[in-house]
């Protein structure tokens, strides 16, 4: 998946994602970050709460080299503005009905980890675990790189994207990069095909990703 040039997200560490679907079927996508490992490194006194470091989304004018996004002005910093971000809670409706609830965290590649997810499952009719399990890949513009996993999760699982499109990549140009480290996702998806038998209510199927080793849960 692609990212505009124009945007230039810094890796992060301080994000989670939650998505919930009720017994009536109301969706939630939730993502939530502190930006970085701790964020600000200031704990608030009165609550106890660790302050984010979401200063650090916006742009900088600054001198940038031929492997980094230029400095984007609409995202400069302002009073009463808020940064970019890459976060993309995403709920899915078809025909008024709930397809999916997706997101994910790991900074500036959420974007394309969550629509990996759902091209996986929609457009390539995959299974919701497959879809979440699948070796994903990830091509920002600048630099000129596509990064794939290539790496072992705190789960045991192994993650790395088949030789053969490797191979395929490097015919076409690409110049790739093995990432040590991952997206993780949160995908719920309902199975429309049991909407009638249940009166309106379809079966659910939940993926924690293992990748941050989550787990799904329901009552």
């Amino acid at each position: 998946m692609l990212f505009s040039n124009r945007w230039n997200q810094i890796h992060e560490h301080g994000t989670s994602h939650l998505s919930i679907v009720d017994r009536e079927r109301n969706a939630v996508a939730m993502t939530a970050t502190v930006k970085s490992y701790f964020g600000s490194l200031i704990l608030s006194p009165s609550t106890g709460i660790v302050l984010n470091n979401e200063m650090d989304d916006f742009s900088i004018p600054t001198n940038v080299s031929a492997d980094i996004p230029p400095p984007a002005p609409a995202n400069f910093i302002r009073p009463g503005k808020r940064p970019l971000s890459a976060m993309s809670p995403t709920i899915v409706l078809k025909d008024e009905q709930l397809q999916a609830v997706v997101g994910a965290s790991g900074g500036g590649k959420i974007i394309a980890a969550t629509a990996e997810v759902l091209l996986n499952h929609f457009a390539r009719g995959m299974d919701p675990f497959s879809s979440v399990m699948a070796p994903r890949f990830c091509h920002q513009l600048i630099p000129n790189v596509v990064s794939y996993e290539n790496w072992t999760a705190v789960s045991g699982d192994y993650f790395d994207v088949p030789a053969d499109i490797r191979a395929a990549l490097r015919k076409k140009g690409h110049v790739l990069q093995s990432l040590s480290g991952g997206t993780a996702c949160q995908f719920i998806v309902q199975d429309v095909g049991t909407l009638k038998k249940n009166g309106g209510i379809g079966k659910l199927v939940a993926v924690s990703d293992p990748r941050k080793g989550g787990f799904p849960a329901g009552f």
